[in-house]
C-alpha cells in the first residue's frame, strides 16, 4: 500500500507542469515622454482660418446648411461634378449621385472652416477643415477641398469635392499618472522622462509662439509630474542648444535639483553639425551641462542628414565638452531612418577607445521600426560597441508611437539578438541612474 501511494505521488508530481520562468522586461524605460497641456495644445493646433471673398463665402455657407438636405445640396453642384466618397468605388460622378451620397453619410451637422482659397478667372479652390464644436473649443475631424467653376452669369458651383475622414490627429495630454499607467501594464519599475520644452523654442514655429518663458514652464511643469512618483521617474529638462537663453536655462535646470539630464534635439531645433557656428553654441551648452553634472540625451539626426561626418564632429566637438557626464545617444544611430555610417563610427570610436566614449551609451528607442536588413547590420555594430552599453527605451506612444509593453514586444521580436543580449539589454541601467 505504502509502494502504491507514493507512486500515485509520484505520478501526480510528474504530471504538474513545471511553473515557466518570470518573462524578461526592462528595469527601465530610458526615453519616455509625458504631454502637457500646453504641448498638447501647440502639437494639435491647426490653421487659422481665412475671410473669403463674398460668393465664395455665400457659397461655403449654403454647403454647411444644406449637409443632409439632396434638393438642397444638388444646386450646388455642375453638373457632371466629383466628389470622394466613404466607400468602393470612391468617386461618384453627377449631381444628382453627389447630392444623394453626401445627404446621407454624415449623422451629425458640421461646419466647414477655410483655411485656404484661390481664385483664377472662372476658377477656384477652397482648401481648410470639417470641423465640429466641442463647448468653446472647435475640434477637426477632417479635411475638405472642394475646386470651383464660375458660370455664364457669375454664380459659383462646386465641381470637385474630397473631403478627408478622419483628421487631424490629436493627441491627448500625457501625465506622470498616465504614463505610470502604461509601465505598469509593460511590468517596467522606472523611466527617464524627456521635457518636450524644445517644441516651444523650434526656429519653424510660427511667429509669436516661441517664447523663453514657455520653455521654463513645459521644464518645471515635466519636473513638477515626475516628482509625484519619486523612485520611478526621473526628469530630463530640454532646451533648443542655439538659443540665446541656452545656457542660462541649463543652468537653471542644474540648480534646481529636480532635474537628472538634459535633452537636445538637433532635428526639432534645426541644428546642423556641419555648421561651426551651431557646434560652438552646441559645445557651450554641453558645457554648461557637464557644469550642472547633467548627462546628455542627444536625438542627433538633424533632417536627413546623419553620416560619418556628423558622428565624428559629436564625438570630437560636442561629447569632448561635457567629458565629466554620461552622453546618451537616442534611437541608436541618433534618430529617424538607419544610419549605418553614424553606427560605424561610434563602433568604431569605442574600438579606439576614443576619449568621448568613456561615457558613451546608446539608447534602442524605435530602432525596431528599421528594416530587417538594416536590423541585421545594426546588431553588429551593437555588439562591436557592446552589448553593456545599450540602454532599453521605447519613446513616448504620443506620434504614432506605441505604449511600452507593446514595444518591448516588437524589440523583442523584431531585433535579431540573442536572448542572452535581451535579457543583457532589459537589466542595464544607465550610470546617471
Amino acid at each position: 500500500m505504502c509502494r502504491t501511494a507514493l507512486a500515485l505521488l509520484l505520478f501526480t508530481v510528474a504530471c504538474v507542469p513545471a511553473s515557466a520562468p518570470p518573462a524578461v522586461v526592462p528595469a527601465v524605460d530610458h526615453h519616455q515622454h509625458l504631454l502637457s497641456p500646453a504641448g498638447a495644445a501647440l502639437v494639435n493646433r491647426i490653421l487659422p482660418p481665412v475671410g473669403l471673398p463674398e460668393p465664395l463665402a455665400s457659397l461655403l455657407s449654403a454647403r454647411v446648411t444644406a449637409w443632409n438636405n439632396a434638393a438642397a445640396l444638388r444646386d450646388l453642384y455642375t453638373e457632371d461634378a466629383l466628389v470622394l466618397g466613404p466607400e468602393s468605388p470612391g468617386w461618384i460622378r453627377g449631381r444628382d449621385d453627389v447630392a444623394k451620397m453626401l445627404s446621407s453619410v454624415f449623422a451629425r451637422a458640421y461646419d466647414l472652416l477655410p483655411t485656404s482659397y484661390r481664385i483664377e478667372g472662372s476658377s477656384a479652390f477652397i482648401a481648410g477643415y470639417l470641423t465640429r464644436n466641442a463647448g468653446t473649443v472647435v475640434r477637426p475631424i477632417g479635411y475638405f477641398f472642394v475646386d470651383l467653376q464660375q458660370r455664364a452669369d457669375g454664380a459659383w458651383q462646386i465641381a470637385a469635392e474630397t473631403p478627408i475622414i478622419p483628421g487631424p490627429h490629436q493627441e491627448p495630454v500625457v501625465t506622470a499618472e498616465d504614463l505610470i499607467a502604461l509601465l505598469d501594464a509593460a511590468g517596467i519599475a522606472r523611466a527617464v522622462v524627456l521635457s518636450d520644452a524644445y517644441y516651444f523654442d523650434a526656429p519653424d514655429l510660427p511667429a509669436g509662439l516661441a517664447d523663453v518663458a514657455a520653455v521654463r514652464a513645459e521644464n518645471d511643469w515635466t519636473a513638477e509630474q515626475v516628482a509625484r512618483y519619486p523612485g520611478r521617474l526621473v526628469a530630463i529638462c530640454s532646451v533648443n542648444p542655439l538659443a540665446a537663453y541656452a545656457v542660462g536655462e541649463v543652468d537653471r535646470c542644474a540648480n534646481s535639483g529636480r532635474f537628472d539630464g538634459l535633452k537636445l534635439h538637433f532635428d526639432t531645433s534645426a541644428v546642423d553639425l556641419l555648421n561651426p557656428d551651431h557646434v560652438q553654441k552646441v559645445r557651450l551648452v554641453a558645457a554648461a551641462a557637464n557644469r550642472g553634472r547633467l548627462p546628455l540625451i542627444i536625438h542627433a539626426r538633424m533632417g536627413g542628414a546623419s553620416g560619418r561626418e556628423h558622428a565624428l564632429v559629436l564625438l570630437n566637438e560636442i561629447i569632448t565638452a561635457a567629458p565629466d557626464v554620461v552622453t546618451q545617444i537616442a534611437h541608436l544611430w541618433g534618430g529617424q531612418a538607419f544610419s549605418e555610417p553614424a553606427l560605424s563610427a561610434y563602433a568604431e570610436a569605442v574600438e579606439a577607445e576614443h576619449p568621448a566614449t568613456r561615457r558613451l551609451y546608446f539608447d534602442v528607442a524605435q530602432m525596431w521600426n528599421a528594416s530587417d536588413e538594416d536590423l541585421k547590420r545594426a546588431v553588429a555594430l551593437m555588439r562591436r560597441i557592446g552589448i553593456k552599453r545599450m540602454l532599453y527605451a521605447s519613446d513616448g506612444p504620443q506620434f504614432g508611437g506605441v505604449p511600452p509593453a507593446e514595444a518591448w514586444q516588437r524589440f523583442r521580436a523584431r531585433v535579431p539578438l540573442t536572448d542572452h543580449e535581451l535579457g543583457a539589454i532589459a537589466g542595464n541601467v544607465a550610470p546617471y541612474l
